[in-house]
């Protein structure tokens, strides 16, 4: 082709001189015997360019790097250099003819695991490889014998594996079985995963592998179909490939920012509900997962609270000591909820599928049970809590907010697990004020209502009114949920704890209070295998904190036959009598216990020893009142007659389980590296674009003409616009005065440029006649990241663009105006025609 100037672009996008063999990349001749040099170079030599090779790392690296943001365990550095090998071991495999594919593959598979055992036994056990096969036979024994593991490093190692053989894969289906859409569809489902597990800041990493995957795929289709031409005897152009790439580049920026400016996905309630069912092979092989591969985070990092749509019973969660609420409440300290769990699974709680409610701002939620009386807390954030969702943090239950929010509700029971703000997540200084409805049934009255087992029973097609002592199956089915297996000695013992207890609340209560006689210490480490409750209570040393303690009561009271549930939040804190606020730390991030009772809703209990118990009101302490739900400081709501089958809130819209609206909530380090990443991306994509049009800019000209263009456009640019009456000689010696260094070159270059447009072809003063033509684009070479820099140094087009800009509008507009009046005169005569 005529762009002599772009001959190093041309060599990474063109196409060369196809090889007749093979529907793939040329390989060594497997018939010729052993190894030789020329062989070995042949396995690096991609005909399809190495720039698919780049597009290949750069989607292998956008995934592998989501999963060491997500931080599942500590030491995933190492997945860095283990894809490193991955892709060279899967390039070389891919490339070679010596070995057969069934042979191939099997050592691949081998060799991920070795390498995964030598990064694993480096990382977690200082390089003793005999202690990590300890650690995995123990892993083996636990996975037999149905038990629950927590050890991190089976994690490393089977998720460096992973990493070796994803990389290994992607190589070996695009260079040898030749198909990148298996390829990109393996690592999106991987990288899907973790970005739905990592702040929404690090979607970068997902603009990157589209913008990457699309431009491979346009690669390939191309490719194999200029094959296709060649074979076929048809002609084209040797820079087709650049030019598609170029438009690719456009499509796929489109296509990502088409995306961005979408909604959300659209979940069907009845396809998620069947997705979720125990019986989906997908969710058995969850359950699997999540039982022999328990993650704990590695060294968890000290924080004020991290809240997330799953609990894992682990070691301590390293909580300081910032202040994190500054809350003025209408009625002393108040613990403040984020969400409830309701599924047990032996290892953790999470909890089940929910849908999403709108709710405007100062709308009323109804009580889900009554009687109850509302409590104002106006909430100022401190240092934020670590949130996976943006929580709002109120008594239980939220009542009314000054702000927009989305209630979440357990499809199954239609039961409040969180409020969630619109928007961003809570940030320093944020303030909100929220009425939250607290029970006002004494004790007395809890100890009337009766067990599940002995409340009345109604047919599944009674439409009357329900009693108020009615239990909802839904309610008993999902929060007496307990997991297979479990020891039967937490049965027996719950049930000799609570032998002189008569009533559900008086059991309640005794179990409350063995818990309180334990010993409170983060300082704990659950074995591998252990089930928690089991642990805690036979072989703990009566030792644990909160989450322990709150899953052990939830987990008693439903083997006694008590609908319970966790709840994660913050203890009341400390009273500061200066500012007549309560200051609530980081370490009094909590887990507590509710118990359901029929008619009178969700009833707290605190298990955790040396936290502030929960206070019953006394009888007629708040008076009665027959205006339903309204939410006065001070005013009781009196039990109504039945008890609704559904809550019923306004403005009930089905959305996303258990994960929707998930926000951005950042803090303002956060907001500056993401904004920081995203000015980088720009600028990136600023620089594609500005090398797509400078490649293609004078294309249409001879060689020289297109070098002399770019030297005047450049110093335009800078400041030395050509003028009218002035020749190349004596414009190219304006600039040599300019910049003496590079006068050399220059006036070499104009000399090439003037004999090229005006000695006569084929005279000995024509470069192309004397062989001088071929030293242009080495000359180009040298001067144009020359000229480029002394452009940085002199932006002289920065300074006069809006003023150019300016001209050009006016001149246009002028043009535009001249152009219409023209259409308004009448037509010549014949004779003003002539």
């Amino acid at each position: 082709m005529g762009q002599a100037t772009a001959d190093r672009f041309s060599r990474l996008f063109s196409e060369p001189e196809l090889r007749p063999k093979g529907a793939g990349s040329p390989a060594p001749n497997p018939d010729k015997p052993g190894l030789s040099w020329s062989s070995l170079k042949e396995l690096f030599h991609l005909e399809e360019g190495y720039f698919s090779l780049v597009l290949v790392t750069i989607v292998v690296y956008s995934t592998i790097w989501s999963v060491q943001v997500a931080g599942w365990v500590a030491h995933l550095e190492v997945l860095t250099l283990t894809t490193a090998l991955g892709l060279l071991l899967g390039l070389l495999a891919g490339r070679q003819r010596w070995l057969p594919p069934w042979l191939v593959l099997p050592l691949a598979l081998v060799l991920g695991l070795l390498i995964a055992y030598w990064q694993t036994a480096t990382a977690d056990f200082n390089g003793s490889f005999p202690l990590f096969f300890s650690a995995l036979r123990a892993w083996v024994a636990i996975a037999l014998a149905g038990g629950t593991s927590s050890d991190d490093s089976i994690f490393l190692f089977l998720i460096t594996a992973l990493s070796f053989w994803l990389a290994y894969a992607s190589v070996w289906l695009v260079y040898r079985t030749r198909v990148p859409l298996l390829m990109i569809l393996l690592n999106g489902a991987v990288l899907l995963i973790n970005l739905s597990n990592v702040p929404v800041g690090y979607l970068i990493f997902l603009f990157v592998f589209l913008c990457a995957s699309l431009l491979l795929l346009l690669r390939f289709s191309l490719f194999e179909s200029m094959r296709r031409w060649k074979r076929l005897g048809l002609r084209c152009a040797d820079d087709l490939g650049w030019d598609f790439m170029q438009a690719g580049l456009l499509v796929s920026l489109a296509v990502v920012i088409l995306s961005w400016i979408l909604p959300g996905s659209y979940v069907n309630a009845d396809a998620a509900q069947i997705w979720d069912l125990d019986s989906n092979p997908w969710v058995q092989v969850e359950n699997a997962w999540d039982r022999l591969v328990a993650v704990n985070g590695g060294v968890i990092p000290s924080n004020r609270g991290n809240f997330t749509n799953s609990l894992v019973l682990g070691g301590n969660p390293h909580l300081n000591n910032d202040i994190v609420f500054r809350i003025t409440s209408s009625e002393g300290g108040q613990y403040i909820a984020s969400l409830a769990y309701d599924t047990y699974d032996g290892r953790g709680w999470s909890t089940s599928p929910t849908y999403s409610i709108s709710l405007p701002k100062g709308q009323q939620i109804p009580p889900e049970g009554t009687p109850v009386h509302a409590v104002t807390l106006q909430i100022t954030v401190v240092n934020p809590p670590g949130e996976q969702q943006p929580y709002l943090f109120t008594p239980w239950q939220a009542g009314q907010l000054d702000q927009p929010a989305v209630v979440l509700v357990s499809k199954s029971t239609t039961s409040i697990v969180a409020v969630l703000r619109k928007g961003s997540k809570l940030a320093a200084g944020d303030h909100y004020t929220v009425q939250s409805y607290v029970s006002s049934a004494d004790v007395k009255t809890l100890e009337s209502v009766p067990f599940p087992s002995a409340a009345p029973k109604l047919p599944p097609n009674y439409e009357g009114p329900l009693p108020t002592d009615y239990y909802d199956p839904a309610i008993l089915q999902t929060y007496l949920q307990l997991p297979p297996h479990l020891d039967p000695n937490i049965r027996i013992l719950a049930e000799r704890l609570t032998a002189g207890a008569h009533t559900m609340y008086d059991k309640a209560v005794a179990l409350e209070n063995y818990f309180r006689g334990y010993t409170y210490s983060v300082d704990v480490q659950l074995p591998p295998g252990d089930e928690p409750v089991s642990w805690l209570l036979f072989r703990s040393g009566h030792r644990a904190f909160c989450n322990y303690f709150a899953t052990a009561m939830a987990v008693m009271a439903r083997e006694l036959g008590m609908p319970a549930r966790v709840v994660t939040g913050y203890a009341p804190g400390t009273y500061d009598p200066s500012t007549h606020q309560w200051v609530v730390r980081g370490t009094q991030a909590h887990a507590w216990t509710q118990i359901y009772f029929a008619g009178y809703g969700w009833i707290n209990f605190e298990p955790s020893p040396g936290f502030p118990a929960f206070t019953r009101p006394l009888p007629n302490q708040y008076s009665s009142s027959d205006s339903g739900s309204t939410i006065t400081p001070g005013q009781g709501i009196s039990p109504s007659a039945t008890t609704p089958r559904r809550l019923p809130l306004p403005n009930d819209e089905t959305g996303a389980t258990g994960g929707s609206s998930q926000g951005s909530g950042l803090s303002w380090q956060q907001s500056l590296s993401y904004f920081t990443l995203s000015v980088i991306f720009a600028l990136a994509c600023l620089l594609m674009l500005f090398a797509i049009w400078w490649r293609r800019l004078f294309r249409h000209l001879r060689l020289t003409a297109q070098i002399y263009g770019r030297i005047c456009l450049l110093a335009s640019w800078a400041g030395f616009t050509p003028r009218r009456a002035e020749t190349p000689h004596e414009y190219i010696q304006r600039l040599s005065d300019v910049a003496p260094e590079q006068a050399p070159l220059l006036q070499r270059l104009g000399d090439l440029y003037v004999r090229d447009l005006w000695a006569p072809p084929g005279s000995p003063e024509h470069p192309a006649s004397s062989g001088e033509m071929r030293e242009a684009p080495a000359l180009w070479r040298q001067i144009e990241p020359r000229l480029f820099l002394y452009l940085l140094r002199h932006p002289y087009v920065l300074v006069r663009a809006p003023v150019h800009f300016i001209r050009w509008l006016w001149e246009h507009l002028r043009r535009l105006w001249r152009r219409g009046r023209s259409f308004d005169l009448p037509a010549p005569t014949a004779l003003e025609d002539l």
